[in-house]
């Protein structure tokens, strides 16, 4: 048997059936974690107060407006008074410039855009989660399949050994390592049943699928991804959110630092009131004397002395600044470390598939040899009981370094930037 139809036996077991289940291929699985994930939903959110914090910025530049009236009765006969008096007026004031408001507006935008980001960089990691833990379920069901079939085998080989037995053409000695080897792949697959269990339970919770339901993966694969090429460092900081999103932070300690120098600037202001009022004696509101105005003004407010306040603003905008600028520097560090790892556990899977499936291929030899050996009479129960657990054991790490070698290739698609 070649290395691509052992892997491709092997892998198809991924797909497990159940009766009356929900089939999750893996993209209709991450569709649902991208949709129902608790956290994603809490930083979009976020994403949306950041909105509201822009337009409440921008409301800074916008007209201002309000209405007032009023209306005085005199309760005393002083002659200075009239009986009536009733006023009404309206008054607007516009900001014509505002150092203060222009940054905290561009401030505003680029906490909109950080959060943007940060969303974005949370998403794919969520989304490496999700296909990290459908290869996981994959793998657990697999397990179960194999403990299942290994019981199933030991099982038949215990009935066997009672007819023989019977038959006086076994000792008791072989009936009962039948059994004991029997009880114990049993006992083995209650134990990878329940770890299946606890895999499917955080695979619906990290989708929202409810509890009760069942579980289909369908998922086809054939074989391991491709080892990748090293990328080019400047191209993936170009495609990480996270690092995006530092930039901006250096931008946004920028504008701060902008911001405080702007403390010093003055604010121009304009403002426009109208109001009509009508004064009167007796029954009359009006008529007596009766009155409108208008006014138009400029107000110029001019900051002298803040205590020192923007000084020290000017310096905190600055030392902010310069950790942003030691954080990209850490960053870029990192993901650079990052990747070498990453290759480094991809080769390395890679070259222990390969070795595992010969090995494989090796012990499945090895068992049907031991079983031609038994039935011969050259061999015990035991020779072929050791060859199934080694076939097993060999089965269950072949296995393992695939799902090894998916969540690596996974953390690497995510410290490349690569959009889902």
């Amino acid at each position: 048997m070649n290395r691509v139809t052992l892997c491709v036996i092997l892998l198809s077991l991924f797909a497990v059936s159940a009766a009356s289940a929900d089939e999750y291929d893996l993209e209709t699985y991450l569709t649902l974690v991208e949709r129902n994930n608790p956290d994603l939903l809490l930083r979009f959110k976020d994403i949306e107060l950041a909105e509201t914090d822009a337009a409440l910025a921008r409301s800074a530049f916008l007209p201002r407006a309000g209405v007032q009236g009023g209306y005085n009765r005199n309760l005393q006969d002083v002659r200075t008074n009239y009986d009536n008096e009733l006023t009404m007026g309206i008054g607007i004031t516009q900001i014509l410039f505002s150092a203060g408001a222009l940054s905290n507006y561009s401030k505003a935008k680029l906490g909109k855009a950080i959060r943007e980001q940060s969303f974005e960089a949370a998403r794919l990691a969520v989304l490496c989660a999700a296909k990290k833990l459908y290869a996981r379920a994959e793998l657990a069901l697999l397990i179960v399949e194999i403990r299942e079939s290994s019981e199933r085998f030991s099982l038949e080989q215990y009935q066997r050994m009672e007819r023989r037995r019977q038959a006086g053409a076994a000792t008791e000695m072989d009936l009962l390592s039948a059994e004991v080897d029997w009880r114990t792949k049993a006992d083995a697959i209650m134990e990878a049943r329940k770890n299946a269990e606890l895999v499917l339970l955080a695979f619906r919770d990290l989708a929202g699928i409810p509890h009760t339901q069942t579980i289909e993966l369908t998922q086809v694969r054939t074989s391991l991804p491709e080892l990748p090429e090293n990328p080019n460092l400047g191209s993936i900081l170009a495609n990480r959110a996270d690092y995006r999103a530092l930039l901006l932070s250096k931008e946004l300690s920028g504008i701060d630092r902008s911001a405080a120098r702007n403390a010093f600037m003055p604010e121009v202001s304009a403002s426009f009131n109208y109001a009509i009022g009508g004064m009167g004696n007796g029954s009359s509101l009006t008529g007596d004397y009766d009155f409108n105005s208008a006014a138009f003004g400029i107000t110029i407010n001019i900051p002298i002395l803040a205590g020192g306040a923007r000084l020290a603003r000017m310096k905190a905008s600055k030392l902010e600044q310069e950790k942003t600028i030691i954080a990209l520097s850490q960053k870029e560090t990192a993901i650079e470390s990052e990747l070498k790892e990453l290759h480094l556990r991809l080769e390395e899977a890679q070259r222990r598939s390969e070795s595992s499936l010969r090995t494989v291929e090796t012990a499945r030899r090895a068992v049907a040899l031991a079983q031609a050996a038994y039935t011969n009479g050259q061999a015990t129960y035991l020779t072929i009981a050791d060859a199934q657990d080694k076939l097993d054991t060999v089965w269950l790490n072949f296995a393992n370094i695939g799902y090894e070698y998916f969540c690596a290739y996974y953390d690497w698609e995510l410290a490349v930037g690569i959009k889902n």
